[in-house]
């Protein structure tokens, strides 16, 4: 018979166990409504607390780490994921968000494996698949990535991102054949050929001219290349040369053309027909910001600046889209432009040199530093660092960061500046030394262009 003391004792335990799972039970309920309503971190903290009352509760350590990777604290997210998958190896969700969070901490690398699991528990999933995809391209493995976007858009024909991620991918692996063909046969028709046929497409007519022509020296016969020359004369307003080079394109024979440049010609037709499908979609950021990414390869800043101007309307709130808006800007010289947005997002080289280019070096050289300590192997930053110190009379300092750009001096216009900074330190022979460089890299530099000016005249067949 159970005595009445501790018959009392039972019912209070019982009560309080049960108080505590009701206690329990509402503080899921209210992290479950935080999360959806977007109150990221009072869900943390929420989840943080049924965590010390329920260890090791794999639901609940990836409810926390999805908290945490919501409300941008992707590192702090890393650990209950872990935790999590620990207990539960095929947790999906702990799987995707622990994926997620290396990518937001800019670690593709270690991305990959936790999708690649997760991708396996459901082969059709379009957030894996994308994010799966965008790790791979990142770490260079555009293969893969190709056709996780590929099966993307087949699920999901109307996936903008998806779309500008097979089209970057195909770019990466014609870009990889072309390096190919480059280091096997460089100077070789077809290689004359595939660098003409960038620069056609960059409007370049007077450098592709050059280049098919180079490459017509090396195989007359060569097909398309008189082709492409006839839509050079056609573009540039001479439609009677044009019918001369179809002429002789009627002539031509076919060769055998290395792998390298099939796979290169292949992958760029391919990138094309990814970018036309996207642009054929209704406007979106996404549309906008490739059309930026290629006029940019291009050289084309101006018309870079303005889809990535477009793509920023769309999304204010996306920092990516807004550095590379003011990125396209610096890159035109529409500096005044530019300025107010790389000072807003902080891009220290790009707003040290902008305030360079707008004469204010004092203000540049705190942003530059900044650059140089961030990125300290990058030379583009080290040459604005220097130039700004010129300009304060600061030398010895400008000669040390001159020394460290000088890779990056083609015409001879850093050996002038170390030789001007050397002359302002007393050092005469070494400001001779440097002065004779770039009087030899300059009159170098004058007569290439003379040459390649002469030579890149697009003449009659």
């Amino acid at each position: 018979m159970i005595s009445s003391g501790r018959l009392a004792f039972g019912l209070l335990l019982g009560g309080l166990m049960f108080a505590q799972q009701e206690d329990l039970g509402r503080k899921s309920e209210r992290a479950a409504q935080a999360m959806s309503l977007g109150r990221f971190e009072e869900a943390a903290g929420l989840y943080r607390q049924l965590n010390l009352a329920l260890p090791g509760n794999a639901g609940l350590l990836a409810n926390l780490g999805l908290a945490l990777h919501s409300a941008g604290r992707h590192k702090e997210a890393l650990a209950p994921l872990r935790a999590a998958l620990k207990l539960d190896p095929n947790s999906k969700p702990a799987l995707i968000f622990l994926g997620l969070a290396h990518l937001k901490l800019g670690e593709p690398a270690k991305a990959i494996e936790p999708l690649t699991r997760a991708l396996k528990a459901d082969a059709s999933d379009r957030i894996v698949l994308f994010e799966l995809g965008d790790a791979l391209l990142a770490v260079g493995r555009a293969e893969e990535a190709a056709s996780h976007f590929r099966k993307l858009t087949g699920l999901d024909p109307k996936h903008a991102k998806a779309w500008q991620g097979l089209g970057l991918s195909y770019l990466a692996l014609s870009r990889l054949a072309f390096e190919t063909l480059e280091k096997a046969t460089q100077n070789s028709p077809y290689w004359y050929s595939l660098l003409g046929q960038s620069k056609a497409e960059q409007g370049q007519y007077r450098t592709a001219f050059y280049l098919y022509r180079k490459a017509l020296e090396a195989a007359p016969s060569m097909e398309g290349a008189h082709a492409a020359i006839a839509e050079i004369y056609r573009k540039t307003g001479h439609s009677d040369w044009a019918a001369v080079e179809d002429a002789k394109e009627r002539e031509s024979k076919p060769g055998k053309p290395p792998n390298a440049y099939l796979q290169a010609t292949r992958y760029s037709g391919l990138a094309l027909d990814a970018f036309a499908r996207l642009t054929a979609l209704p406007p979106t950021a996404e549309i906008h910001e490739l059309m930026g990414y290629a006029l940019r390869i291009q050289k084309r800043h101006r018309e870079s600046a303005e889809e990535f101007g477009r793509a920023f309307e769309l999304e204010p709130a996306n920092r990516r889209l807004g550095e590379e808006f003011a990125r396209s800007l610096w890159l035109n010289r529409d500096y005044e432009a530019a300025q107010p947005l790389l000072e807003k997002l902080n891009l220290s080289f790009e707003l040290g040199d902008t305030l360079l280019q707008l004469q204010q070096p004092e203000k540049a050289i705190p942003h530059l530093e900044a650059a140089v300590k961030r990125t300290p192997a990058r030379l583009e930053p080290h040459a604005s660092l220097a130039r700004a110190y010129v300009r304060v009379n600061r030398h010895a300092d400008a000669v040390e960061h001159l020394k460290i750009a000088l890779p990056l001096d083609d015409d001879g216009s850093l050996h002038f500046q170390l030789s001007r900074a050397y002359e302002r330190l007393g050092r005469g022979t070494e400001a001779a030394r440097a002065r004779a460089k770039y009087e030899a890299m300059a009159a170098r530099d004058e007569a290439r262009k003379q040459t390649l000016d002469k030579e890149r005249q697009i003449t009659a067949p």
